[in-house]
C-alpha cells in the first residue's frame, strides 16, 4: 500500500522489511524500552513494566495506569543504581567539578560507545526515574531533590557530549 516507505530504493514492486523495523526500533530505543542488536531485540526492564502496565489496562494511556504513591520497580531500580554512582557520591561530598564524562555515562548506565538510540534511551529512562522520584518524594524529599540537582547540573555540564550523541550514529 505504501510503496515508497516500504521498498527496495529503486523498485516500489518489491517490499524490504528492514525499512519497517528502522523507525519503530528506533522510536522504542530512545524511550529506553526495547534494546535491538543485530536483527536482535528485547524489553528492557522499562519496557516489561510498560507492557505489564498496557496489559494490565487494556487501553489506557500511561498516565492513567500509574500508582501515584508507588515508585515503580524500574525506577526504583535506576535511583538505587544512581545513589551508588561515582558521579552521585562526588556530588555529595561537594566535589562535583571532579565529575569526569565517564562518570557521567556511568550515572546513566551506559557508555561512550554506546548507540545514539539506546544513548537517548538510557537518558530519558534516567531522567523518568528522578522525575518520579521527586514527584513521590523517594527515597526521601532531599535525597530526591539532590538527584534532581545532580542531573540538571550534569545536562548543562555534559551538554556537548549529549549534542555530539544526538548528531552520532553510534560508536566511534
Amino acid at each position: 500500500m505504501f510503496p515508497d516507505e516500504f521498498a527496495l530504493r529503486g523498485y516500489p514492486e518489491y517490499p524490504d522489511s528492514s525499512d519497517i523495523h528502522k523507525p519503530l526500533y528506533g522510536v522504542l530505543k530512545r524511550r529506553g524500552l526495547i534494546h535491538a542488536a543485530r536483527k536482535q531485540f528485547a524489553l528492557t526492564e522499562r519496557g516489561v513494566e510498560t507492557a505489564e502496565r498496557l496489559v494490565r489496562s487494556a487501553g489506557a494511556s500511561l498516565s492513567d495506569v500509574r500508582d501515584p504513591e508507588r515508585l515503580g520497580r524500574t525506577d526504583e531500580a535506576e535511583v538505587t543504581r544512581i545513589l551508588q554512582s561515582a558521579a552521585y557520591g562526588l556530588y555529595l561530598n561537594g566535589k562535583r567539578d571532579r565529575i569526569l564524562d565517564t562518570d557521567f555515562y556511568a550515572f546513566l548506565g551506559c557508555t561512550v560507545r554506546t548507540e545514539r538510540n539506546a544513548f537517548e534511551g538510557r537518558l530519558n529512562a534516567v531522567s523518568a526515574a528522578i522525575e518520579a522520584a521527586c514527584r513521590l518524594s523517594k527515597p526521601d524529599p532531599p535525597t530526591s531533590n539532590r538527584l534532581a540537582d545532580l542531573m540538571s547540573y550534569l545536562k548543562r555540564r555534559f551538554r556537548k557530549e549529549i549534542a555530539w550523541k544526538a548528531r552520532s550514529s553510534g560508536a566511534r
